[in-house]
């Protein structure tokens, strides 16, 4: 295997009126819970998220991530939030998987008011990062970046739960920005069993209707 990359850009990857829509989605819902990122790239989301909520109301703020996207993604994340005037280690980082990070935040009773899901689209994972959905609180908001065709994986996954939770609702959609709020809890586990093996039975089925296109791009340019 070739050596990681490093990383291209400091800055949110959002565009401009997803991170406004996600910025103001998250002042609304500062009501003293946690606050979960579920893969951060190099922190540039991260940073404008923390500093648009006061600092004197700033929740918990937890961050999962298996820090392998590129080269020394856990420094780089960590000097650029320093650059925007951020302690580093008010930040709770929990370098691994969510599959892996999940059970331990489940048995300490964690609860959030926000959640940013931006980690790997493809369909398991996905499925995998729904299930930190019933640690958000009533009330609370989970936002999905790549919310589109391109991303099936994540667009799959959302309608999914919205469809088979009625306590969600989509709210909006911003570009690729999905906002879903839950209303009350669940009668049945987010992300449960039946979800994962449904994620494992279509993803070799948008992974290759994915290539597929790619393909068909590509002979359309020759």
């Amino acid at each position: 295997m070739g050596e990681r990359p490093v990383a291209t850009t400091l800055a949110s990857e959002l565009a401009p009126d997803e991170l406004a829509c996600l910025l103001d989605e998250a002042q609304k819902a500062n009501r003293g819970g946690r606050f979960l990122e579920i893969g951060t790239a190099a922190g540039g989301t991260l940073c404008q998220l923390i500093n648009c909520l006061p600092a004197d109301r700033r929740p918990p703020i937890v961050v999962v991530d298996p820090m392998a996207y590129f080269r020394n993604q856990l420094e780089a994340v960590r000097t650029n939030l320093t650059r925007h005037g951020i302690n580093p280690d008010t930040v709770d980082f929990r370098v691994g998987t969510s599959a892996a990070a999940f059970p331990r935040a489940a048995a300490a009773g964690e609860q959030y008011d926000f959640i940013l899901v931006d980690g790997a689209h493809k369909s398991v994972p996905v499925t995998q990062d729904l299930r930190w959905t019933r640690l958000l609180r009533p009330g609370g908001v989970v936002c999905f970046h790549d919310y589109c065709d391109a991303f099936k994986g994540v667009k799959w996954n959302v309608d999914r739960l919205v469809r088979r939770h009625p306590t969600y609702r989509l709210e909006k959609v911003v570009s690729h920005l999905a906002v879903v709020r839950k209303l009350s809890e669940s009668p049945t586990p987010e992300g449960g069993t039946l979800d994962l093996i449904w994620a494992g039975l279509l993803s070799p089925l948008l992974q290759w209707e994915r290539s597929y296109r790619k393909r068909r791009a590509g002979s359309k340019g020759c």
